[in-house]
Parts: structure tokens; C-alpha cells; sequence
């Protein structure tokens, strides 16, 4: 029993060196940046599964608006199935981040959008975690981001 932390630890570990050498992201934040075009876009994918604390039942998302200061508000929506949410962050180049939000999809593949309303450039922070828990509760557990498109 002692050992069992450390082996949950020494495979976690693994699986994170076995994704980010194939190109994907497992960390819990994602920066990016939005072009001059006011439609601009970017999809992720994100997949939810269990990472040996627990089925997902949820993600959990929000958004900062890195700027400059004078950009447009960002959003970001979250989409598997039939559910779906949003939140925006308005001001750029503060500290202060959207309210975070959740859609209760279980294990698997949540479509994940962030776009801007308006022109002009923007740098943003995606915060994404998958939860044992419904509504965002429980325990984090297996969650893996995938970039797919730039619109």
C-alpha cells in the first residue's frame, strides 16, 4: 500500500511523456492567440477519461483576455452532445479571468471553442480540467487537449 501513491505517480508521469511526444498538450492551461480577422477562432478538442481517480463526469473551462489591453472580449464555448456552455472575459490585459463553467458529458470528446467579438488581435489562457464530480465537483481526473483548427 505504501508504494501505491508512488506507482500511481511513476504512471502518471509516463503518460505524460508518451503524450507530449505525440504532439499533444497535457498540461491544464492552453495560451493562444486570435488574428486581426473579428470571426477568428480556435478549436480544441479535449478528452476526458479516467486516470485511475475516477471516471469523468464533467470539464470545467474559463478564459482570460491577455490583450493588449484595448482588444475585443473573448469567449470560449464547450460542447459534447447535446449540452453546451460559454463564458467571456471582457477586459484584456488584467489579471481577472471569466466565470468558470461545466458541462456534465461524461468520458470522452468535448468540442471546445475560443473566438473574439471584434477586430484586432488577442492573446488568450484556456483553463480546461476534467472532474469525477457532475457540475464540476469531485476529483480531477484524465484530461488530454488537442489543437485542431485556427479559423
Amino acid at each position: 500500500m505504501k508504494g501505491e501513491p508512488l506507482t500511481r505517480a511513476l504512471r502518471q508521469t509516463l503518460l505524460l511523456l508518451v503524450v507530449a511526444g505525440a504532439g499533444e498538450a497535457s498540461a491544464h492551461t492552453q495560451d493562444g492567440s486570435l488574428g486581426d480577422a473579428p470571426e477568428s477562432t480556435d478549436y480544441y478538442q479535449v478528452t476526458c477519461s479516467d486516470d485511475g481517480s475516477g471516471p469523468p463526469a464533467s470539464l470545467v473551462a474559463q478564459v482570460q483576455n491577455r490583450g493588449p489591453a484595448a482588444a475585443s472580449t473573448v469567449s470560449v464555448v464547450v460542447h459534447r452532445g447535446i449540452a453546451a456552455t460559454s463564458t467571456s472575459d471582457s477586459t484584456g490585459g488584467d489579471i481577472s479571468v471569466s466565470p468558470l463553467v461545466y458541462v456534465n458529458g461524461g468520458d470522452g470528446v468535448y468540442n471546445v471553442f475560443v473566438s473574439k467579438a471584434g477586430g484586432g488581435a488577442l492573446n488568450y489562457t484556456l483553463t480546461y480540467h476534467c472532474m469525477t464530480g457532475a457540475n464540476g465537483g469531485g476529483l480531477h481526473t484524465g484530461t488530454i487537449i488537442v489543437f485542431r483548427q485556427n479559423q
